[in-house]
């Protein structure tokens, strides 16, 4: 009877390796579940960061059209009156390009 107890020995030791990789198995799905949720997580994240820079240029753009479009119009004001003196005129274009320049090169967040 000595065969049969080994045998029955060796049945249990291979039954508790095949439950331990049976387990390790579930524990490296479980991982990899966790690991697609947090590429998924990040991903998201990336896409609601990249909206919100997209609509923050836009945002940008339409303001600095809205204020070059005012100073255009006070140009053009400004060149319609009947009488102008030119280098008054000249000095206001300076002043308007210089304006927009700085406001289109200058960080608004900041």
């Amino acid at each position: 009877m000595p065969t049969t107890t080994l045998d029955r020995t060796v049945a249990d030791a291979i039954d508790r390796v095949l439950e331990a990789e049976h387990a390790a198995a579930l524990v490296i799905v479980a991982a990899e579940t966790a690991a697609r949720s947090s590429i998924d997580a990040a991903r998201d994240k990336r896409r609601e960061i990249l909206e919100t820079a997209r609509q923050r240029v836009i945002r940008l753009h339409e303001q600095a059209q809205a204020r070059l479009a005012g100073r255009l119009a006070q140009l053009d004001a400004n060149a319609s009156l009947d009488t102008f003196d030119a280098g008054a005129l000249g000095a206001v274009a300076a002043d308007a390009l210089a304006a927009v320049a700085e406001r289109l090169t200058t960080d608004e967040s900041a």
